[in-house]
């Protein structure tokens, strides 16, 4: 059974120059054991340059595509991404991605509100169009640039990073893939694959042009508990800002509805994955971590992770992408010599 996976590096929150030896290090390894992407988040909030970060690891990168996940259409100017996705494509030669979603810490901690889904196709067709021509139009303003002529491709590949039915309906009408952040569970990923179908139906397309990857929480641990906790406050955050516009066609049982609408109306989020935080405790206080982490996480010693990855190709989702465990670059290689030499060894 094969199993594509991308690890989701977050080496931080300061890169200091006797680090970058480990980070080339650890890019090296992750390609090493079969990752077919790497990728990294675009938050200022949470710690450095996500541009900064990126182009290191594209550097050091042989094999791998290597790409922000997400951005937002809010913090970065199109013509600003357009002119660093072809500097990491020509880094490269031809391994750049980018996935886009509304935005989150990044957003909402300088006081933006949430990008709209018209707002997220404007951007993705105006970055488009810049890499292809050198001009384009972006909330009703000109956009142009002078270097298209020398970019390695005329399009690099966009992602819709979803988590409700509107999204991934777009998704499926204009990305060129899908990061599904709906969840684990059989009927999640049979109604996620269905909804990304349906929008790329719409739009003229065949379901199989869209590329379709599931995102998790994770955490590796030969003791189970401690996997548990060590992946509680991201599985917090996901819990979030899954659920935190409707619960409206998200598959979310009767009996969990109110208290999931309580938790997010509650959620704090300057606290925004910090572990042992008010998140974490009032998602315990509520009831609802046994019921997240069964629909949002892969954690456990190796044993478990293998027979998860094992259910969830069996229910359809077979490209996964996964974090490596923040901390320091230690931590984070020793993470991934567990996960590549325990786990992704069997399925790649």
């Amino acid at each position: 059974m094969k199993i594509s996976f991308g690890i989701h590096l977050a080496p931080g929150p300061f890169f200091r120059r006797e680090d970058l030896g480990r980070l080339t290090d650890l890019v090296k390894m992750v390609e090493d054991y079969g990752a077919e992407a790497i990728g990294t988040y675009d938050s200022a909030f949470i710690g450095d340059d996500a541009y900064v970060r990126l182009a290191l690891m594209a550097v050091a990168s042989t094999r791998a595509r290597i790409g922000l996940r997400p951005t937002n259409p809010l913090t970065r100017e199109p013509q600003v991404m357009a002119s660093f996705l072809a500097s990491i494509d020509s880094l490269t030669g031809g391994r750049a991605f980018m996935d886009i979603a509304s935005g989150d810490s990044a957003v909402l901690n300088v006081g933006y509100k949430i990008a709209s889904r018209a707002r997220i196709e404007d951007y993705v067709a105006c970055v488009r169009s810049l890499l292809a021509t050198g001009e384009a139009t972006y909330q009703k303003r000109p956009q142009r640039v002078r270097w298209t002529s020398r970019a390695v491709r005329d399009r690099v590949p966009i992602s819709i990073c979803a988590e409700g039915p509107r999204m991934l309906h777009l998704g499926g009408r204009i990305g060129d893939g899908v990061i599904a952040g709906t969840g684990l569970l059989p009927e999640v990923i049979a109604d996620t694959v269905s909804r990304i179908h349906a929008g790329a139906l719409e739009a003229g397309r065949q379901p199989s042009e869209v590329d379709i990857w599931f995102t998790t929480r994770t955490s590796l641990h030969e003791d189970q508990a401690t996997a548990i906790k060590n992946v509680k406050a991201s599985v917090s955050s996901i819990l979030n800002h899954s659920m935190r516009f409707s619960l409206e066609d998200k598959r979310v049982p009767d009996h969990l509805k109110a208290k999931l609408q309580e938790y997010v109306d509650g959620y704090v989020l300057y606290e925004h994955v910090v572990s042992e935080g008010t998140n974490p405790r009032r998602m315990d206080e509520l009831g609802l971590t046994d019921y997240a982490l069964k629909r949002f996480a892969l954690a456990g010693n190796p044993e478990a992770w293998i027979a998860r990855i094992e259910e969830l190709a069996q229910a359809g989702a077979t490209k996964l992408w996964l974090n490596a465990e923040g901390g320091n670059l230690d931590r984070q290689l020793h993470y991934m010599r567990l996960l590549g030499e325990r786990i992704m060894s069997r399925f790649v």
